[in-house]
């Protein structure tokens, strides 16, 4: 298993070039990424939104666009379909989110998700470094299942176990976060949080290893966090959860962060409207190895 960005961008450069769909690149930070992507040897991009502001865009970049294939295509609904479309027909590897909300990347991996694995949901998985401690972690699903049922839940860990196992850890450890009582009652958290490990004890999700804990006060008994038991999937009761955590580690730990959107084996790379070059350049190193470790059949 990979315990840094490092390590991950040491393979995506052996592992390399892969093709990239990028997703209106019509802002400098992703235009400046796609170059260098390519100068590394790390992507064959196909850049896909409104032709003239791409071009005009590379222009003021002084990055030429010689042999790039431009698909002209100025709605985003419909630019987001046909980049999930390419992946979808192994034209592509991945998808790069650029310029664009990303509720319309969200709808249309909903869709495919559908078409290919009806038994699916799709999730983001932010995979996080932080300070003093020596590996990586998932947080989930703070981006497409606003307030996840247990079913739903069922599918997004099913879906995070997977890609982590994919990356080389055999037994991820899993912890489902949560109030243990609200109003003086269980919460509904922590009755998900119950069932998911009775599941996860069954086997349902492949081999991982679900702490009875809901958050790392009772799993640690104390303030020191021993890496080796820290969960290496962390999932959150719902999407507002998710943001706040996120943010707090990177904004008041300092924390690194690549964020990836996956459903039916299909990698799409959705970094925050905050991140600029480098966070970018290490998302694409991330997406080209979940691509090759997460080959669909």
């Amino acid at each position: 298993m990979y315990r840094n960005f490092d390590e991950i961008a040491d393979s995506a450069r052996i592992l390399g070039p892969r093709r990239a769909a990028v997703l209106f690149p019509d802002d400098p930070e992703v235009m400046e990424a796609t170059a260098e992507g390519m100068k590394e040897g790390l992507i064959s991009p196909v850049l896909v939104g409104e032709k003239k502001h791409i071009e005009a865009t590379a222009q003021n970049l002084h990055s030429p666009l010689e042999g790039v294939e431009v698909v002209d295509q100025s709605d985003p609904q419909k630019a987001a379909n046909l980049c999930i479309d390419m992946v979808m027909r192994g034209k592509a590897s991945f998808v790069v989110k650029g310029k664009i909300l990303t509720t319309y990347l969200y709808r249309a991996l909903i869709r495919a998700t559908r078409e290919l694995a009806p038994d699916q949901v799709p999730c983001t998985l932010c995979f996080h470094q932080a300070p003093s401690v020596n590996k990586i972690f998932v947080i989930t699903d703070p981006g497409v299942n606003i307030q996840p049922d247990l079913a739903t839940k069922e599918k997004i860990l099913a879906n995070a176990v997977q890609v982590f196992r994919a990356l080389g850890c055999n037994n991820p450890r899993v912890m489902a976060l949560g109030a243990a009582y609200l109003d003086g009652k269980p919460s509904i958290a922590a009755y998900h949080a119950k069932r998911l490990r009775s599941l996860a004890n069954e086997g349902r999700f492949g081999k991982c290893t679900m702490v009875a804990e809901t958050n790392l006060f009772d799993l640690f008994d104390g303030h020191y966090v021993q890496a080796d038991l820290l969960p290496d999937i962390f999932m959150v009761p719902n999407i507002e959860a998710g943001n706040i955590l996120v943010k707090s580690i990177d904004h008041l730990i300092g924390g690194i962060r690549q964020c990836v959107t996956v459903g039916a084996g299909l990698i799409t790379l959705t970094p925050s409207r905050s991140d600029g070059y480098e966070a970018r350049m290490g998302n694409l190193t991330l997406g080209i190895v979940l691509a090759e470790r997460c080959k669909r059949g």
